[in-house]
């Protein structure tokens, strides 16, 4: 396995060998942190190749010794936060099929009954952060599954501290009161 400089190397080299590497490592986890800010699909999938192609046109300017997840991470939240401000629409829940086929089916333990509960709440989980307004469901993204800090998650999307607080406040309590609404009908 190389490195990220070796890689960042090879692609400031212009050898292919090198962006090969960079999206044999890096495609489904920039692709899964798309598809978490925009919740579809197709929209991820055009906001991966769009990451990629800014990456190929900027890895020129990348500073060796750095880590290359912090700056992937950086270009698609930007690529997603531009996606979202021009589509100005809220984007579909997640369907059950789509909340099944995502469930790990390769883990063989636990029992099924365990397996079907937990889709189930990951499906709810889905739907609730579908029902969010875009930034609501970025900065819980960003905090929550990235694990990023208040002052991290402000730089990342170039907004006040307070504003970061405000959305994640309001986007806490919104899911909460979805969680509490699925599990009284549920």
């Amino acid at each position: 396995m190389r490195s990220d400089d070796e890689i960042i190397r090879l692609c400031q080299q212009g050898r292919s060998e090198g962006f090969a590497l960079l999206l044999d490592l890096y495609q489904n986890r920039v692709y899964r942190r798309a598809y978490s800010f925009l919740h579809d699909k197709e929209d991820a999938l055009d906001a991966t190749q769009d990451v990629f192609v800014r990456v190929l046109k900027a890895i020129g300017h990348f500073e060796l010794g750095n880590p290359i997840w912090p700056w992937l991470r950086q270009i698609t939240t930007n690529t997603c936060l531009n996606r979202i401000r021009e589509k100005r629409s809220r984007p579909e829940t997640l369907s059950f099929d789509e909340a099944w086929d995502q469930m790990d089916t390769d883990d063989g333990e636990g029992n099924p009954e365990r397996r079907a509960l937990d889709a189930w709440e990951r499906m709810w989980l889905e739907q609730a952060l579908g029902e969010l307004p875009p930034l609501h469901r970025m900065v819980i993204v960003l905090r929550h599954q990235e694990e990023l800090s208040y002052e991290e998650i402000s730089r990342a999307m170039n907004l006040p501290l307070g504003t970061v607080k405000t959305y994640l406040f309001r986007a806490r309590r919104a899911l909460r009161e979805a969680m509490e609404r699925s599990s009284r009908t549920g």
